[in-house]
Formats: C-alpha cells, structure tokens, sequence
C-alpha cells in the first residue's frame, strides 16, 4: 500500500474510534429545533470553496473552507461575507469524504442553519438537514425552496416530518420570501436569553 492510502487509512479509523455510535446517523431535526439549534441563519450565495490539509490530535485531515457571500441574515448577525469549515473535500489525489456533509459549489445559493460550537464536522445544523437550496424559474423569476437534495419543501411542518410528506411540484414549492418569513417569526418566538 502507498504512503498515502495509510495516511487515509489511518485518518478514517482514527475518527471511527472517536465517533459515537450515532454519529453517521443524522436524524432530520424539526423546523422549530433547527431554528433554535441554530445561531446564524442566513440566506447566501457560494461564492468560493477551497481544500488542505490540516493536522489534528488524530493525525491529518482533510477540510473544506466555503465562503459566502451574505444576502440576508435571518438569526444572528454577520458580516457582507462568511466562511464556514466542513470536515472532508479533495487535495490533488486525495479525497476525503463524509456521509451526509453538504458539498457547495460556486454559484450555490440556501439558506442555511449554522451553529458553529464546539468546532464540529460540520458547521449546518443536522449536516445535511440544514441546507436548503434556493431554486430560481427564469421563466417566472420565482425563488422557491429545495432540501439539500433538491427536493422541493411544500411547507416547514415537512422538516423532520415522522413520516415523509408526499412529493410536491417545484411550482407549488414554499417560496423563499414565505421562508425567510417563517424562520422570523420562529425566531421571534424564541425564549428571550439572558
């Protein structure tokens, strides 16, 4: 074996052996949970994605930093742009990858859930659960909601429905105005913190 496939090897046993049971099981949290889970929430637009190498108490690894630039902020406050780190991506031959980690390319537009504490894997809340892809129709100028997989949402009572919501048409898709105004009014009937 290379030098280099040890390397990776040795990387992936290293997080196995630290990873709870559950940690490649994301359970898709509910609206309300990833509203209150989430400090930032922000509507964005990809706008660069860069790979290395970094070392770890585990030895090296491989991360993905990705640079938005800021539309609007529903939770929290940021800047004009941010960046926000994800555990896995591709340096030269090497390649890294997480089941269950959203992947961003430039030009990608969401709305994402981000709660960034304790450095985790993966900085959108629920992996991949927390991404929602906004969707443009050239013919009509309509901005509609997606989940990461591009399935479009009808509604928020479908995020982390027990049971799955049947398919709904991208026409008939939640519009991102209704979900940007949903998130607020959840976030307005957040407990105040003291």
């Amino acid at each position: 074996m290379s030098h280099r496939l040890w390397v990776i090897l040795a990387l992936i046993l290293a997080v196995a052996a630290v990873a709870t049971p559950g940690a490649t099981t994301v359970i898709p949290p509910t609206f309300s949970e990833m509203v209150a889970q989430a400090q930032i929430v922000f509507v964005g637009e990809t706008v660069d994605v860069q790979s290395r190498w970094i070392a770890t108490r585990s030895g090296p690894a491989i991360v993905t930093t990705v640079t938005f630039k800021v539309e609007r902020t529903l939770k929290g406050e940021l800047g004009v742009a941010t960046s926000l780190e994800f555990l896995g991506g591709t340096v030269g031959e090497d390649r890294l990858e997480v089941s269950g980690m959203p992947r961003f390319r430039v030009g990608d537009r969401d709305v994402l859930f981000v709660d960034e504490r304790g450095r985790p894997m993966s900085p959108v809340v629920g992996f991949m659960h927390g991404r929602f892809r906004v969707l443009h129709d050239p013919a009509t100028s309509r901005e509609s909601i997606a989940r990461y997989n591009y399935e479009p949402l009808a509604g928020v009572s479908d995020i982390g429905a027990a049971v799955a919501p049947p398919r709904v048409a991208s026409a008939r898709a939640l519009t991102l105005r209704a979900f940007e105004d949903e998130i607020t009014q959840a976030v307005r009937r957040l407990p105040a913190r003291e």
